[in-house]
Order: structure tokens, then C-alpha cells, then sequence
């Protein structure tokens, strides 16, 4: 597994600033080709972000950092059909009302058999969680789409689970109320992955 770090500075207002690392290559290996580093500079991090409810948590964490000076971690998923992998943000203050973002790839596991092909449709009755990449089907349970048995649906429509928002909330109360470094979840591997 190549070890991976993306870079973004934001200011207060979510406009991109600065990327670095390994920001080309993640989006290039993942259909990204229209979010090259020289293709978000001076746009806003909000505007890449499919959903509401994503864009809303993003900039609460960012704003929270800016505003308090404190740490905020929080792992997520950034599945790809064939592989889970799990992330880590860090989001840090800088000087004039700046953050920085920094991705790292903690992990990835081969998934065989592979989840399958989805795609983003904002129609779609399918909910996908951008934290932690479970899956909502219309009546049913959150579920999640890498553990055997499981089927992902073809379409979704990104969203933030109410497990997630609830860790969100809290990391941010516990950030405003003092706290210098907070942590949102920890997306453990668990047992029963598509795997052999």
C-alpha cells in the first residue's frame, strides 16, 4: 500500500488556498481528473462536495478549528469498489483565520469479492454516508455495504448517517467547550469483510 497524504488550506470562507502532497495522484487513480490541484486553487472546498449535509458538517469542523484554535481529527471511508479504505482528517489552525486539511490513508483491504460499480445520482432513494460509507436503502437499516452478504446498491445519493452527525456534534461542543484536540469516531476493521 503506496502511504498517502493530501494537503488543503482553507480560509475562513472554505476557499482553497493551497494543496499538496499526494493530491493529483488520489484523484487521478480515483475518476478525479477534474479536481486536479490547478483546477481548485481559489475555488471553494465546498463547491467539489455533491451533498448538503456533507458540505454542512465539512465547514462546521472547518469553522469550529478556524474560530477556536483547537485540533480536530475524524475518520472516515473513501471506498473504491474493489478496496475499503479508511482515512484519517486532521484539520489544524493556521495563522489569518486559515486551516489546514491533511488526509492520510490509514489502510486499505482488497475486497474480493468487489462491492461493484456505484455512481452518484442526486434522485437516487439510495443513501451512501460520506464518514463512514455505510449504505441506506428506503425502509431498511443502515448497513455496511463491504461485509459479506451485503450488495451495493448501484446508485446513491451522499448524505451524513445520524450516527455520524451525532459524533460531529460532539467532537465540535467538545472543541468549542475548551478542548485542544478532539477525535470524531474511529472506523475499526471488523470481522466479516469481503475478504479471503
Amino acid at each position: 500500500m503506496k502511504f498517502l497524504h493530501c494537503f488543503c488550506v482553507v480560509d475562513s470562507s472554505l476557499r482553497i488556498l493551497w494543496v499538496g502532497g499526494d493530491w493529483d495522484d488520489f484523484a487521478m487513480a480515483n475518476g478525479g481528473g477534474a479536481i486536479l490541484a490547478n483546477d481548485v486553487l481559489s475555488t471553494r472546498l465546498t463547491d467539489h462536495i455533491t451533498d448538503d449535509p456533507t458540505t454542512e458538517a465539512v465547514a462546521k469542523l472547518v469553522r469550529a478549528v478556524i474560530a477556536t484554535k483547537g485540533t480536530l481529527r475524524m475518520d472516515y471511508r473513501c471506498d473504491a469498489p474493489h478496496e475499503l479504505r479508511r482515512m484519517r482528517l486532521t484539520i489544524k489552525p493556521m495563522k489569518d483565520d486559515r486551516a489546514i486539511m491533511v488526509h492520510e490513508l490509514r489502510d486499505a483491504v482488497q475486497l474480493r469479492p468487489e462491492m461493484g460499480l456505484w455512481s452518484f445520482d442526486p434522485a437516487a432513494r439510495n443513501l451512501k454516508c460520506s464518514i463512514c460509507g455505510k449504505v441506506h436503502l428506503p425502509d431498511g437499516p443502515w448497513f455496511d455495504p463491504a461485509q459479506r452478504g451485503n450488495r451495493h446498491p448501484e446508485f446513491v445519493s451522499y448524505t451524513v448517517c445520524p450516527t455520524c452527525v451525532g459524533h460531529i456534534e460532539t467532537a465540535i461542543t467538545g472543541i468549542i467547550e475548551g478542548a485542544l484536540d478532539v477525535g470524531v469516531g474511529d472506523l475499526n476493521l471488523k470481522p466479516g469483510l469481503r475478504n479471503d
